[in-house]
């Protein structure tokens, strides 16, 4: 509001120095009036100061109420994101969610500066300045008004155009994203293909991205350019107009300066207004992007508390499909409580869609899954979450400490626990660094091996002591040795837990009170190591 306030000092500022302008000709330069003279450059000064005290609260506090508006926007959109439901994400492709989020809300960070600070100021001086130029003469303005369907034309077909390319620009930033967000998160990889190939597909997305950016500024450039012309005829007319009166003494030379000099002000401000309003247009389809993510389908956070699993888990008749393909099928399955649980299968059985329907990460199943008597979606989803640990071979980690990535699953975790579940998940390598628990561990764990995020995940479960503990393929990439070490601990330590392993190596499952066997997303049999003969 203090930020309005300015616009209208400011344009009140301009409104008063095309007045001055009649007595400066005609007064001092023309009567040679010294009186009048010192009159006029004490008041320029006066409304010189004023309209720069009016700027100074515009330019400042615009800015400044906009980038609380980003810095609450980037908020909520990071709330939507990890609160989202996971069916919200497949098949889309991960740069274009993040170019929403960061190129998008810069986009519209730009486009609002530029609109909101001009936008203001330049509606009240057109305001303003009409008044002003009809009050001095409205035969010379009706000449101006000629003009103002040329100011409508080009706005309706450049307008378009720009919404049209500034939403291609967009769309280009988030395929130049996405790509490379793919090359640097498989850069190890990347580097094993043939570059002429890689270089060939960016310089195709950079070519378009290029395209697109060059087309906007090509139809801005026009548009200006256009509102320029049509301006040029309306002056000329009044010039002309005007000079005639002036010659048959009908109005003085101050006059017809003083009404140039408010007309080149309004059309000034028109332009800029108008290129304010272009920019609505060009900001309509980035609002529109980013809106989808301030949209998409949150979890909801409803539903019965899950305390503990007393009885089993049982599916019956669960079937998945995502995309017209079926990833598990007609599964009928009990689990009872505390047994260790083994799943093996070909790649792509459904071993692993089997036990991220537990934790929520598909959600629009057919069939029942049962905690005990009570229904998977009757239940709080955090709730179970709460009491479900998984390791994943994808381990996430984040680019901070050791102790940090552990206390992401319980944040009152004392040093000595974080310690003891480091040492039970024989994360020796942790010790041995002269950080200790402080040690940082990179983006994704880029300072870690594979086997050594794997052991942080591990000791994550230890801290968090859940009711049931996925593993999915969670230890692959631990040698051996470790692997039995670590086992050894999960089995003992969560001995009265419910325990569902998905492996490959046959070794691992040894100890499984039942194993379940899949192929083609159904479940063909189960029973243990000895009756499977695995």
């Amino acid at each position: 509001m203090i930020s309005l306030l300015g616009s209208i000092i400011e344009a009140a500022s301009l409104s008063g120095l095309t007045f001055i302008i009649k007595d400066v000709i005609d007064k001092v330069f023309i009567e040679k009036d010294l009186e009048k003279l010192k009159l006029i450059v004490f008041l320029i000064l006066g409304l010189a100061l004023l309209k720069q005290f009016g700027f100074i609260l515009k330019e400042y506090l615009f800015p400044l109420s906009l980038a609380k508006v980003v810095k609450n926007l980037r908020e909520e959109i990071f709330h939507k994101i990890i609160n989202a439901d996971f069916s919200a994400f497949f098949g889309k492709k991960h740069g274009d969610i993040i170019s929403r989020a960061t190129n998008d809300i810069e986009a519209f960070r730009n486009s609002m500066i530029f609109l909101g600070i001009d936008f203001f100021t330049q509606s009240f001086t057109v305001v303003a300045m009409i008044f002003v130029l009809i009050y001095m003469d409205w035969k010379l303005f009706l000449i101006f008004l000629f003009a103002t369907p040329l100011f409508v034309v080009s706005f309706n077909y450049f307008g378009e155009k720009r919404k049209k390319y500034s939403k291609k620009v967009q769309e280009s930033a988030a395929e130049y994203t996405q790509f490379l967000n793919q090359v640097i998160s498989g850069l190890e990889t990347v580097k094993l293909f043939r570059k002429d190939f890689i270089l060939s597909v960016f310089r195709k997305i950079n070519e378009t991205f290029f395209k697109n950016q060059r087309k906007n500024a090509l139809y801005d450039v026009f548009f200006l350019s256009s509102i320029e012309i049509a301006s040029y005829f309306a002056a000329t007319g009044i010039i002309l107009y005007g000079g005639i009166r002036i010659i048959e003494g009908e109005i003085t030379t101050g006059s017809l300066f003083s009404f140039l000099s408010a007309l080149l002000i309004l059309v000034n401000s028109i332009q800029i207004l108008q290129r304010g309003l272009l920019q609505v247009k060009v900001v309509t389809p980035i609002i529109e992007r980013i809106q989808y993510i301030l949209n998409l389908p949150q979890e909801k956070e409803e539903g019965l508390e899950f305390q503990t699993l007393k009885n089993s888990i049982k599916y019956q008749n669960v079937s998945l499909k995502i995309e017209n393909h079926y990833l598990l099928k007609d599964v009928n399955v009990e689990i009872k409580r505390g047994l260790k649980v083994g799943i093996v299968g070909h790649t792509g059985s459904g071993k692993s869609s089997f036990v991220k329907l537990l934790y929520g990460i598909y959600r629009d199943y057919k069939g029942e899954i049962y905690l005990d008597e009570i229904e998977l979606r009757q239940y709080n989803l955090a709730s179970i979450r709460n009491k479900v640990a998984v390791i994943s071979q994808d381990v996430f980690i984040f680019n901070d400490t050791v102790e940090n990535n552990l206390k992401i699953v319980k944040p009152d975790a004392t040093e000595e626990e974080i310690v003891q579940a480091l040492k039970k998940a024989k994360a020796d390598f942790v010790f041995k660094h002269k950080d200790g628990i402080k040690m940082m561990v990179g983006e994704r764990g880029s300072s870690l091996s594979g086997g050594e995020r794997q052991r942080i995940a591990i000791a994550r479960i230890f801290l968090k002591n859940p009711e049931i503990v996925i593993i999915d393929e969670g230890t692959s990439a631990l040698d051996v040795e470790t692997e039995k070490y670590v086992m050894e601990e999960i089995y003992s330590h969560f001995s009265d837990k419910t325990l569902l392993i998905v492996a490959h190596r046959l070794k691992t499952l040894e100890r499984c009170d039942k194993i379940l066997f899949f192929e083609n997303g159904k479940l063909i049999k189960e029973g243990t190591v000895k009756d499977l003969n695995l």
